[in-house]
């Protein structure tokens, strides 16, 4: 072989590793522009949590599970009214009244959504079954003003079984019996209302005697004062 034939070959693999050094070099570039992105990209999703007091209520959670911050948080809830009302939810379904002005990586806002038995379906002395599945829709931006939303469906049913969950707290029972003993009270206070007519008309009828020591007379008997 012919020197020729070294120098065609040589250029080829000159060409294929500059051709392979160029297309790794653009995929490493890709991989950084997707890291510093995800390094400042917020990500705030919802969700529901039994309070950590262990008092029965519910919370509901809104987290930045991302990396960077969130600004401008806005969240809206689609439900059925009807059913949050019956159920009595405490969480507003409407629009949230302005945006969360920044929610930093890792932080989250926590508010009271309903009470558990409740949200389960029972109501006083009913039990209309369990509170509807519903979405939350949150729309925020990046620190570079880019918007993005996430929606999340959530659907109670998911702590159905957990010990606790479905039962009325203690304080709450102890609160409801104080109740009946009150309306117990109250119907023994009206009853109590017609002794009012009797008048106690009692008086001493006892006679009091005093003897003088010594002297045998007996003085004449003196009644008690009325």
């Amino acid at each position: 072989m012919d020197a020729s034939f070294w120098v065609a070959t040589a250029a080829v693999v000159s060409a294929i590793a500059t051709a392979t050094i160029a297309v790794l070099t653009y995929l490493l570039i890709c991989e950084n522009r997707k890291l510093r992105k995800a390094g400042k990209e917020p990500q705030v999703i919802a969700y529901l949590v039994p309070h950590v007091d262990g008092n029965g209520a519910v919370n509901i959670v809104f987290a930045n599970v991302g990396m960077g911050l969130a600004k401008d948080v806005v969240f809206r809830i689609d439900c059925d009214h009807e059913d949050f009302n019956s159920h009595h939810v405490l969480m507003p379904t409407r629009n949230s009244a302005a945006p969360i002005n920044t929610l930093p990586a890792g932080e989250k806002i926590v508010a009271i959504f309903g009470i558990g038995f409740e949200l389960f379906g029972k109501v006083g002395k009913d039990q209309i079954g369990p509170l509807k599945p519903f979405s939350v829709k949150i729309d925020f931006s990046d620190i570079d003003g880019e918007r993005a939303s996430t929606s999340t469906t959530i659907d109670i049913r998911q702590f159905e079984g957990l010990p606790g969950m479905m039962n009325k707290p203690a304080l709450r029972e102890i609160q409801e019996a104080l109740e009946s003993m009150d309306k117990r009270f109250e119907v023994l206070a009206k009853a109590s209302r017609k002794f009012i007519q009797f008048v106690d008309v009692t008086t001493l009828d006892d006679k009091v005697r005093q003897v003088q020591k010594g002297d045998g007379r007996k003085r004449s008997p003196r009644k008690a004062p009325q």
